[in-house]
């Protein structure tokens, strides 16, 4: 079931979303090789900015396939000063990758897919802001397009780890979504994803990508609750009266 809501000022940010699916799962739809022991992540239904999140990421040259691991949500660009920066770095506009300083090197050489089983949206209309839950009609699981980065305090011991962060792609909303909000992340179907996570792939190739249609999605109002990370249960997904 689609809905459908009076048109009302919207903001550039996809901020929450959700992955419960079992690991599992995630092997046979990303066709998974690797799993990385920090990537063995709890189920959420109310991922939020900063947080440890699962990526899947194309095979090196020595990997049997791609890997899934771990990253913060937020991409903090290796010339950054402080990983900070990173909490506003939650999206990247397609429409910017290529000439934006904190994406245009990980758009060429560092994308992944974030794995997840819906995201949340809000709406912004007369009576304020509305909380939607956005997933496929069929319950499959959504390839977000992302990047990822690695940055290390230039201060810090030579032996300090590298810290790994992500940052999900955004585009123009599409179809019944602009109902909701007049950005979407840039969601992958099968094809979509293995050109988007192949490392010898061209700029025209990446953004034919993003131009490539969404899933079938579907979507429904559910509890305002969903705002606050500390509110993290299946009742977030669960639609209630708009």
């Amino acid at each position: 079931m689609r809905a459908s809501v009076v048109s009302g000022t919207m903001t550039d940010m996809c901020g929450r979303y959700a992955n419960f699916l079992a690991e599992q799962d995630l092997i046979d739809h990303f066709a998974i090789a690797t799993v990385a022991d920090d990537a063995r992540l709890a189920p959420s239904w109310n991922v939020s900015p900063t947080q440890q999140v699962a990526i899947v990421i194309p095979p090196k040259d020595d990997d049997p396939g791609r890997r899934l691991e771990a990253a913060r949500w937020g991409l903090v660009p290796s010339w950054a000063k402080d990983p900070g920066i990173g909490a506003r770095m939650i999206n990247a506009r397609s429409e910017t990758l290529a000439d934006k300083p904190s994406f245009r090197t990980a758009f060429a050489k560092r994308r992944c897919a974030v794995p997840a089983s819906g995201y949340f949206e809000w709406h912004t209309g007369p009576d304020g802001k509305q909380p939607y839950w956005i997933h496929t009609e069929d319950g499959a699981p959504l390839a977000f397009a992302g990047l990822y980065e690695f940055w290390k305090d230039k201060a810090a011991a030579e032996d300090a780890e590298w810290l790994v962060t992500t940052t999900i792609v955004t585009t123009a909303a599409r179809g019944d979504m602009r109902d909701i909000h007049d950005r979407q992340p840039v969601m992958m179907q099968p094809d979509a994803l293995e050109a988007w996570l192949d490392r010898d792939a061209d700029q025209g190739t990446l953004l034919d990508v993003i131009a490539m249609p969404a899933p079938d999605l579907a979507s429904h109002p559910v509890r305002k609750a969903v705002g606050s990370p500390q509110n993290n249960a299946p009742e977030n997904i669960e639609p209630v009266d708009d």
